[in-house]
């Protein structure tokens, strides 16, 4: 008799421990997230000053780093390159070509149309870090002797559905 009860108890405590590991079911849920903060720049890899003294076409490098798609807003101080001794309008005019072929840009403006800004944008392509290209050509040679100055300048921001 002893040896029964012995088993009818083990039994019963193995059907009392299998119903307790049922009903003490965890889940887990987690949340995660994360941000990149926006990077949209343009560097030129050669300084900002070109001289085109010696040839009538220059060509400056420079990188976009932008982390999304992004558009390009350029603009001249004068319109041409002015004679700084000269308060008359002798300008020199010139065109203007920016490439960035990762994104597909390759856009040509005439100096007289940069004194309005000028928008390019990257097609919703995000170049993250890529080459680009300035090339600077002079529409006639420069004729009368002293210093000669435009300022181009080149703006270049995040942008949604090519908006800037």
């Amino acid at each position: 008799m002893y040896s029964r009860v012995n088993t009818v108890l083990l039994v019963g405590i193995c059907i009392i421990h299998t119903e307790t590991a049922f009903a003490v079911s965890e889940s887990l849920s987690m949340t995660m997230s994360g941000e990149i903060e926006t990077r949209c720049d343009i560097k030129l890899n050669a300084g900002n000053v070109v001289n085109i003294t010696e040839s009538k076409q220059h060509s400056l490098p420079f990188i976009v780093d932008c982390n999304q798609p992004f558009a390009m807003s350029v603009s001249s101080r004068s319109g041409g390159l002015k004679l700084t001794s000269d308060f008359g309008d002798n300008s020199t005019y010139y065109d203007l070509s920016i490439l960035v072929s990762s994104v597909g840009i390759n856009s040509t403006f005439n100096s007289k149309d940069l004194l309005t800004p000028q928008y390019i944008n990257g097609s919703n392509n995000v170049p993250f870090i890529s080459n680009g290209e300035l090339r600077i050509t002079l529409q006639d040679r420069l004729l009368f002797s002293g210093e000669y100055l435009d300022v181009i300048t080149i703006d270049v921001s995040p942008s949604i559905n090519d908006a800037f």
